[in-house]
């Protein structure tokens, strides 16, 4: 179980001044919530890595995980006793798996940032609560093995803040689309 003491990371990044809640102007609302991380001008997977320890209060482990049957789900996020682990496939591509962990840690990002990061343009999707067997429950993206509404709402989220999160990143900018998907 997460501790619900904040640390001095999560105290100042909880803290943002007003003018840096709202969006900028003709800035989207999924961006405002990238900017609310607070990341370095040259972020890299690391810095968001640790953007998300300190928003979640926990540390992360990463692992490929060779023969997994992932087929609905980009991945799968576990809380263990002393870490929080992402596991992904190890046989997708290098920009797909990079993908898949920050989507991962998009619903990590959704779950646990404060309240006034989300607004009526930004609402953030209902969540089990956190003891409910529910809370890292598993929801494949455009699949019917779910009715569950808003699984599939957060599930959009989710794609949509991974995908801004990767452009922040400037993840994979110098070579061309057909090199990930060809």
């Amino acid at each position: 179980m997460r501790s619900l003491t904040l640390s001095r990371d999560q105290k100042s990044m909880a803290k943002t001044s007003r003018r840096d809640r709202s969006p900028l102007v003709g800035e989207s609302p999924v961006d405002a919530l990238v900017r609310r991380l607070a990341l370095p001008p040259s972020a890299d997977f690391g810095d968001l890595s640790h953007a998300v320890e300190t928003l979640y209060g926990r540390k992360l482990r990463f692992k490929e995980i060779r023969g997994a049957a992932l087929h609905s789900t980009t991945g799968i996020v576990f809380d263990a006793p002393t870490f929080t682990g992402v596991m992904v496939a190890a046989e997708d591509s290098k920009y797909y798996s990079l993908l898949s962990r920050i989507h991962e840690l998009s619903h990590l990002i959704i779950r646990s940032a404060p309240d006034d990061w989300f607004s009526a343009e930004l609402p953030r999707p209902k969540q089990p609560q956190q003891q409910s067997r529910l809370f890292l429950r598993l929801c494949p993206r455009n699949s019917n093995e779910t009715t569950d509404e808003d699984a599939v709402r957060e599930e959009a989220l989710v794609e949509e803040l991974a995908r801004a999160l990767v452009r922040r990143l400037r993840a994979f900018e110098s070579s061309s689309e057909e090199d990930h998907f060809a």
